[in-house]
């Protein structure tokens, strides 16, 4: 009877761990069908030109039509893409922006699942598909930037902590980490903050070697775009982000399983993280949240389901119940932030009579302010119609822009609208009927109460357009500009001399001009002024080249 009841409780254990040994194998697939699922929808219903897919569309186009250009003058006077990502506007460019974001969304939730399979759990297949629907919000948000450095960031962590010996990498798994960091942060130098993160939970755990290869590529990349790319702006970072960020670190490491110390310690570098951001203006602000919002929920999980064995006690009532509160927020956050009033596309079709209109005024001969909407469709769809004052780049809009955030002493009021309009070479302003973008309802009221200085030209029942009475030029008389596009400003200039120009410096812009005669730019505090000995027709761009521009001696 008694060898009968062992050979029963045997089959029943043997039964028991190849379900487990079956969920954690199928993890990895069943992530990749919800993805693929997930992604299908997307791509078919959701990706249409709004919120932050508008910049991605944007971007896309610009890196496909002007590859060899490293500012795009149609936002904010000049944007380099490089110092948004070095690699996703050209991959986007030519794999599609939904391309893109579906390779991204595939790779990193298989990649996911294999972590997920290695740490374990009783319910791997459940968390895994739950890593998916995670990454899968980040996608549906637009983010295909931080989506494609995800997936390199996964890549190298999988690569750091495998192997029947990560303590004792080997030089090809070093190098591959050390590549793939590389690449996450060239996607997005978000992605390469966050494999910071893991570095130094490595590097505290006695991995030097991957950790240091994860840490090195990160910040020389950031550093060097940094010089190389200078439009870097200061991105504002909301009280709640810092106080929901940190508070799921801190629960993150308090709440893990004793065994699971790089997680502990990562959490604990992450909340330090979020508070030196909150503490120091930066690019990074508000998004430093992003590596919360989009995994913790998954890690919360993972704890949840965790498997007891030796290192990995099973919870007890209050960290159970604190685990599953932790989880509860965490996946509201997510769901709440990425998915909850995502804005709807405007149709192409609502602005094709006012793309009309402002080709019969010559809009692309001066500078247009297209009131920021809440999907940010201006972004994009206005760009071929003349370059725009502003475009869609929080921190560079904090930055040129204060007076619509109230930072650094500015306040919007009609006055400073018009000196803004004034300082911007702004000929031009259209406002769309719909709801507006928060820093963009202040300029609307304005815009709205029709000031004197504002004269309307042409409406339709979807748009308005206005003439600035007192418009100042985007460059100096006696010169006159021919054409703006998003990589060239093409100009008149009927004696030799000296142009002042509404544009900001980049160290990349060059001047160009007719046979024989000589061009060159100077740094006029935060404008550039065009030097030349001849008169003519001349062209301000900005190729990409080994000596960057062409600044006078």
């Amino acid at each position: 009877m008694t060898s009968g009841a062992e050979s029963g409780v045997g089959r029943l254990a043997r039964t028991a761990r190849g379900r487990i040994v079956a969920d954690r194998s199928g993890g990895v697939l069943a992530a990749v069908l919800l993805a693929t699922a997930l992604g299908i929808y997307w791509a078919r219903d959701l990706s249409g030109v709004a919120g932050d897919l508008s910049a991605q569309y944007a971007w896309a186009d610009f890196a496909a039509h002007h590859p060899g250009s490293a500012d795009d003058l149609a936002w904010y006077g000049g944007i380099s893409p490089g110092s948004y990502s070095l690699l996703a506007p050209y991959l986007m460019a030519a794999v599609g922006v939904v391309g893109t974001g579906l390779l991204a969304l595939l790779s990193s939730a298989a990649l996911l699942g294999v972590l997920l399979r290695r740490a374990g759990g009783r319910f791997t297949v459940l968390t895994s598909l739950w890593g998916a629907f995670a990454l899968w919000c980040n996608v549906a948000a637009g983010r295909i930037p931080y989506a494609l450095g995800l997936a390199f960031g996964l890549g190298a962590v999988v690569l750091a902590t495998g192997g029947e010996e990560p303590h004792r990498p080997g030089p090809g798994r070093i190098a591959g980490c050390a590549a793939l960091s590389l690449l996450a942060t060239a996607a997005s130098p978000l992605a390469g903050l966050f494999l910071e993160v893991v570095a130094a939970a490595l590097i505290l755990t006695r991995r030097q070697r991957t950790g240091w290869a994860l840490a090195i590529p990160p910040a020389v990349l950031v550093a060097g775009a940094a010089w190389l790319f200078p439009t870097n702006g200061v991105d504002p970072i909301t009280l709640s982000t810092v106080v929901w960020s940190t508070a799921f670190a801190l629960a993150a490491a308090l709440l893990c399983p004793r065994g699971w110390r790089t997680v502990r310690i990562a959490s604990l570098v992450y909340a330090v993280g979020v508070l030196l951001t909150w503490a120091v203006p930066s690019p990074i602000g508000g998004n430093v949240g992003r590596l919360a919002m989009v995994l913790v929920s998954v890690v919360f999980l993972a704890m949840l389901t965790a498997e007891p064995r030796p290192s990995v006690a099973r919870p007890s009532g209050p960290r159970l119940a604190g685990l599953l509160v932790a989880f509860g927020l965490s996946a509201y956050w997510l769901v709440a932030a990425d998915l909850v009033g995502l804005p709807a596309p405007t149709p192409t079709a609502e602005a094709a009579p006012l793309v009309a209109e402002l080709h019969r005024l010559h809009a692309d001969q001066a500078r247009l302010e297209a009131v920021p909407m809440l999907n940010h469709w201006e972004s994009w769809g206005l760009v071929n119609s003349a370059d725009l004052a502003r475009g869609w780049n929080r921190q560079l809009d904090v930055t040129r822009n204060p007076l619509f955030y109230g930072t650094s002493g500015a306040t919007l009021t009609p006055d400073s609208y018009h000196a803004w309009l004034q300082q911007w070479a702004v000929a031009y302003v259209a406002m769309e009927a719909g709801p507006k973008d928060v820093a963009a309802r202040g300029e609307a009221a304005i815009v709205a109460s029709h000031p004197a200085w504002l004269r309307p030209v042409w409406h339709d029942a979807h748009w308005q357009l206005f003439r600035v009475t007192d418009a100042e030029p985007l460059v100096a008389a006696p010169a006159r500009v021919l054409s703006t596009d998003p990589a060239d400003v093409v100009l008149s200039v009927p004696r030799a001399g000296t142009v002042p120009l509404r544009l900001p410096w980049s160290p990349w812009l060059a001047a160009s001009g007719p046979a024989g005669t000589s061009a060159c730019l100077v740094h006029d505090g935060a404008w550039t002024d065009l030097r030349t000995d001849s008169p003519g027709v001349y062209r301000i761009s900005a190729p990409y080249a080994w000596t960057r521009g062409t600044p006078c001696p």
